[in-house]
C-alpha cells in the first residue's frame, strides 16, 4: 500500500475471525479490526500506516453495522475520527447506529469520516427511525 502512497485503508467485508489475530497483516501499517464472530463472514478493518498519529477508539454497541474505527491526531488541525463501516444485507440502517457513530466526533473533533459498505447500497436501505 505504501507504494501508492495510502495513508489509511478502510476494508470491509474482511472475513477474518479472532482465532487468527495476525491474518493479514501489512508491514509499516497498524491493522484495527472487529471480526464477526455470530456469522460467517462479515467483519471490518482499518489500517494505518505507523508514521501517522492514530489510535483506536472504542465504538458503541450497534444494531445492525460493524464497524472500526480510529482517532487521528494532526498538528495544526482538529482531531479526526475515521470509521470505517458495514451494514450487512438485509438489515435495515437503524437511526440510533447513526447517531451513535456520529457522537464519535463529539465535541472535541471536527469531523467524523464514514466509510459505509451495504450490499443494498444506502439509497435502498430502509432506515429505522
Amino acid at each position: 500500500m505504501s507504494d501508492y502512497g495510502i495513508d489509511i485503508a478502510l476494508i470491509q467485508e474482511t472475513f477474518l475471525k479472532p482465532n487468527r489475530p495476525r491474518a493479514c497483516t501489512i508491514a509499516g501499517y497498524v491493522q484495527l479490526r472487529t471480526d464477526r464472530t455470530h456469522a460467517s463472514r462479515g467483519g471490518t478493518a482499518l489500517y494505518y500506516s505507523r508514521s501517522l498519529h492514530c489510535c483506536p477508539i472504542d465504538i458503541p454497541p450497534l444494531i445492525n453495522m460493524e464497524a472500526t474505527g480510529c482517532r487521528l491526531a494532526m498538528t495544526g488541525h482538529r482531531t479526526l475520527i475515521i470509521v470505517s463501516v458495514s451494514l450487512p444485507s438485509p438489515k435495515p440502517l437503524h437511526r440510533r447506529d447513526l447517531k451513535a457513530l456520529l457522537a464519535l466526533g463529539m465535541p472535541s473533533s471536527s469531523l467524523v469520516i464514514l466509510i459505509v459498505k451495504s450490499q443494498m447500497g444506502l439509497s435502498r436501505t430502509r432506515l429505522q427511525w
